[in-house]
Formats: C-alpha cells, structure tokens, sequence
C-alpha cells in the first residue's frame, strides 16, 4: 500500500477534494484508474468517514439517543448469522440499487432502482411492516417490484423520453444527488418511533446516515458502483464487529 495512505498530510488533501464534490457535484467520472488506485481511494474515503461518523455520532447522541426499533427487532427475530448476512449483504445491496445506482443515469439503472423503492414503499406505506418480514404479502411485494422493474425499463429506453432524462440528469445533478442523498438518510427515521420529537430532530438524528450516503455517492461517482456497494458492506460489518465485541446494541449499520 502506497505510504501516502499512512500520512495525515494525504487524508486532507482527499478530505478537501472530497468536500469540494460535495459542494458541487458533477455527473461526469473525476477519477479513473487502475482496481489498486480505485480500492486506495475508497480506502483513503472510508477512513475519512469514520472520523466524520464518530465525531458528529457522538455529537448527535449527546443531543438525542432514540431507541433504534430495527437494531431491537432484528436481535429479537434473528441470530447471529441471519443479522450478518442480512446486514453485510442484503441491506447494503438493496440501498445501493436504491439510492446510488441511479446516480449515473441508464434505463435499466433506474428500472432498478424504481422496482426496489417500490419495495420499499409497499412494505413500508401499504402493508405497515418491516423489509424483511417474509410473513406479510412477502410474494405480493416482491412481484410488484419485479413488475415495476420489467414495465419501467421499456418506457425509460424509448430513445425521446431517454434523451430528456439524460439532459435532465447532466443539468441538474447537483439537485438528483442532493435528493438520493436526503432520501436515503431521513427514510433512516423509520428505525426510531415516530413522534413529534423524534420529527422535529429528523435533521439531527439521521446526519450520520447523511454522512454515509455522501460517502458512498462519491465513491459510486468515482469508482463505480461495485467500490460504494464494497464500502456499504465493509461499513456494516465494522459496524456487526463492534456490536459482537461491545454486545450492545449500535446504530452504525442500520
């Protein structure tokens, strides 16, 4: 590994860089590269947001501690095994699809990514239960995911409304980022009981899900898709490690 990566003065200047594009983000590719650059550049990202998680974690639980219903739920239903494979691979790949996939516009990237929001919204809004819940209209959910998904990608191919969107997507990029972005770390309110309090702190509680999902925006810009899901996963199973060395209950992964 380069010796840069052990050197402080390295951490800045990437921190700078990366503060920038999130500033101003742009749908264009910044940095290309070989696989041993692109993993040291997500390497370089992860250890900037570890530091940015513990600082302004630390920051958020002095204000407001919520219970998080899913950290309670999931150790409650599940052992051991099913919570690492459920958080270290199929949480963070449902959530990539989601909310970082789209970031480079394509059809079938928002086919996609439309079918698994649909999950989303049928599990959440109109069956009023948990993603992973297989005993509710499990089947129904996921059909009409897969629905949404095949009706979608030939509508977004047709080359006029695929031309719109692609102009639509270099204009306003700064505004499609911003908005994945914010999506992704305030549907984390759902993890709390929802009460006027926890309403009016929805900012505050779920910054560092905001945090995360800049992260893992820049990192899907830059590298590609493959490096933010990799960096999702390895965030989520420091994340188990810590909560399996510590046995308590954490917020880092979910």
């Amino acid at each position: 590994m380069n010796l840069s990566l052990i050197n402080p003065k390295h951490y800045l200047i990437e921190f700078k860089k990366f503060f920038g594009y999130v500033i101003k983000p742009t749908h264009k590719n910044i940095l290309e590269g070989s696989k041993l650059q692109k993993t040291q550049g997500t390497w370089t990202i992860f250890v900037i947001k570890t530091i940015l998680t513990i600082g302004i974690g630390t920051l958020v639980v002095l204000i407001s501690d919520p219970v998080n219903k899913t950290v309670v739920r999931w150790n409650e239903e599940f052992s051991t095994t099913t919570i690492f494979f459920l958080s270290i691979a199929i949480l963070p790949l449902f959530e990539e699809i989601a909310f970082r996939l789209s970031l480079k516009f394509k059809p079938k990237f928002l086919s996609m990514t439309l079918g698994v929001l649909c999950y989303y919204l049928m599990s959440k809004a109109v069956c009023q239960t948990n993603l992973s819940n297989t005993d509710v209209y499990f089947i129904s959910r996921l059909l009409t995911a897969f629905g949404v998904m095949i009706i979608s990608y030939p509508i977004l191919s047709q080359q006029k409304t695929k031309n719109r969107l692609e102009a639509f997507w270099e204009t306003n990029f700064k505004w499609v980022f911003y908005f994945f972005c914010f999506a992704f770390a305030w549907m984390h309110i759902l993890n709390y009981d929802i009460t006027l309090k926890h309403l009016l702190l929805l900012p505050i509680i779920t910054l560092p899900k905001l945090i995360s999902a800049i992260t893992y925006g820049y990192i899907r810009m830059h590298y590609g898709f493959a490096y933010s899901l990799g960096l999702h996963m390895c965030w989520n199973a420091l994340g188990f490690t810590i909560s399996m060395l510590t046995a308590i209950d954490n917020d880092l992964i979910f």
